[in-house]
């Protein structure tokens, strides 16, 4: 792996100045440091890996260039000044600070490892893994609160992972004592300088990405500042996309003073409790968020096991209690290869080739029958019956969801128990069109619910079964009922932009529709229509059943607007995207 000098950077987004690399070339000695090679350069300085040539070790040495400004000086002394005040293991150590002429330099331990950034990028880290490095991550921060001191710049490129796995924080640069820093307050029209991080006397200073509002505005900060850059950082690592996105940094700037955050993606698999502590710790307002580090490292290091596996088949994409109940360490490779097959078979079906999907959930199911892990063959039953009413054999998925729920039952997978008896719903109510027995399910549905903490998730697509199996008895009014519910659960879940809430809402619409209130659908239609971006040029050649779904009911207002040739592209369009996917995926 590589070795990161401890405060040195190396993302190509930040702002290193790379121009006249030699006009500030350091002489081969800096204090009694003997310099080898250079490990990274950024605004500030150069980073250094050296020889400690009294204590025989390798040090890094970060040294402020010549023509440096004197608060660029002032800002590399507070750094090594706050450093020293901490002693933690996910702390970068100094060793010394000194200076040559005119020349600040610090001497810090020389990390082996990559930069928390680097360390992403370089591999699909599960969830755990995720979590152990934020959760050291955060008890660097909190040493650091708790010395009063905030680091004011915390960002993946300022986290380094050790090949021993050790994290350390580091860069406090930018960090300020707390009860003691008497700068003037910046003003607070205080505008962010174009380049990446900011760096303008008496502005906010910070990498704008991670900022907090206060930050930006030039208020007062803390550590809930911390706190917020920490959950920018945490958000980016689970949900791989940006919290807050904007076309420039202006507008980046006013997402994040506005609280504009981007509703995490339904197929990151990230947990509600996750979603939740994010939520919070990206709130606008600094006494909204949670109320110190202590509080987030409790909520990472928290004992999540239910929650965990609630929220990992959110899609419907694999079995969460896989991932809960850890099979033999004898059988732990037969079911990574199933679950992988078990992926791909949800994948296929995810495209629309259900014949390809059928056949591999046939034979997980027979596969799973010779292995003694319960979880993984519910789950290959739950798959399988789905299929089998999807392709429009209720009665033979039926009885397989049944045995999927008996299987879940026996080995105490409440969640996947809840999903069946949830699907059975859909199955019973409108595929056999036995709305009493749909009852019944949706009864069993809800105790199961009651179980698992009341996956959101779930609860939704409870409603929306329950709105479909009504309009399918021709109960309208009910059924916009229960679409109107889901919603409102998705939308207070995921937040006004995601995916399950465009299904919520096409399923109102269709009920609105065809209950002749086109008036109502119009509304519920037009919003899915913007969520899915149905108008966008760079969006046209996109396919999905929610696309089409929307683009139909579009047809049907447009028909009867008396707009017959609108309504017949909007109809063409559809069918082209039905074709290219060969049915229509839900919930």
């Amino acid at each position: 792996m590589d070795e990161i000098a401890a405060g040195s950077t190396q993302d190509a987004e930040l702002d290193f100045d790379l121009d006249d690399p030699d006009d500030d070339a350091p002489a081969r000695r800096v204090g009694r440091y003997v310099l080898v090679s250079e490990l990274g350069r950024g605004g500030m300085g150069v980073v250094y890996r050296a020889q400690d040539p009294d204590l025989g070790r390798e040090v890094a040495v970060k040294l402020v260039r010549n023509r440096a400004s004197a608060l660029a000086s002032t800002r590399l002394l507070r750094e090594a000044q706050a450093i020293a005040r901490l002693a933690h293991p996910n702390v970068v150590t100094v060793h010394d600070v000194g200076t040559v002429g005119d020349q600040l330099y610090v001497a810090m331990e020389l990390v082996r490892g990559a930069s928390l950034r680097h360390w992403l990028a370089r591999a699909r880290r599960g969830l755990p893994a995720v979590l152990d490095v934020f959760a050291q991550a955060a008890r660097g921060l909190i040493a650091a609160h708790d010395a009063g001191l905030v680091h004011r710049d915390f960002k993946p490129d300022n986290v380094l992972v050790g090949e021993d796995g050790r994290v350390r924080v580091v860069d406090f640069g930018l960090a300020r004592l707390v009860a003691h820093d008497a700068a003037p307050a910046p003003p607070r029209d205080a505008g962010i300088a174009l380049g990446g991080r900011v760096t303008r006397l008496g502005a906010a200073v910070g990498t704008p990405r991670y900022m907090a509002p206060e930050q930006i505005l030039g208020s007062d900060v803390d550590g809930r500042a911390d706190q917020f850059a920490f959950c920018v950082a945490l958000y980016e690592a689970v949900a791989r996309q940006r919290p807050f996105v904007a076309p420039d940094l202006d507008g980046l700037a006013s997402a994040i003073i506005a609280g504009e955050l981007q509703p995490v993606p339904a197929a990151a698999g990230v947990p509600a409790w996750l979603e939740r502590l994010l939520r919070r710790g990206l709130a606008a307002a600094p006494a909204a968020r949670w109320a110190s580090m202590h509080d987030v490292l409790d909520e990472l290091t928290a004992d999540r096991a239910i929650e965990r596996r609630a929220a990992l088949d959110n899609m419907g994409s694999t079995d969460p209690m896989v991932a809960a109940f850890p099979p033999r360490d004898a059988d732990a490779d037969r079911v990574g290869a199933l679950r992988a097959r078990l992926e791909r078979a949800w994948g296929r079906k995810s495209r629309g080739d259900l014949a390809g999907a059928m056949a591999h959930a046939q034979q997980l199911v027979a596969d799973t029958a010779r292995l003694d892990y319960p979880p993984l063959r519910a789950a290959a039953l739950y798959l399988l019956g789905n299929l089998e009413h999807r392709t429009g054999d209720s009665t033979t998925a039926r009885a397989t969801l049944l045995a999927a729920a008996e299987v879940a039952a026996r080995a105490g997978d409440d969640w996947q128990v809840a999903n069946v008896w949830v699907f059975l719903v859909l199955v019973a109510g409108v595929g056999l069109r036995r709305p009493e027995e749909a009852g019944a399910f949706a009864a069993c549905a809800e105790v199961a619910l009651a179980r698992t903490e009341h996956n959101p998730s779930l609860r939704s697509r409870l409603d929306n079964h329950r709105g479909l199996v009504a309009a399918a008895d021709g109960r309208l009014d009910e059924a916009a009922h229960w679409h109107r519910a889901a919603v409102a659960r998705d939308q207070q879940t995921y937040g006004p932009r995601h995916g399950y809430l465009v299904l919520s809402l096409l399923h109102l619409a269709d009920a609105l529709v065809a209950a002749g209130r086109l008036d109502d659908a119009a509304p519920a239609i037009a919003r899915a229509a913007d969520i899915l971006e149905l108008d966008a040029p760079d969006r046209q050649g996109a396919a999905s059943p929610s696309r089409a779904r929307c683009l139909e009911l579009r047809a049907r207002l447009a028909d009867a607007a008396g707009r017959a040739d609108e309504a017949a592209d909007l109809t063409a369009r559809a069918r082209a995207i039905r074709e290219r996917l060969g049915h229509g995926a839900g919930r």
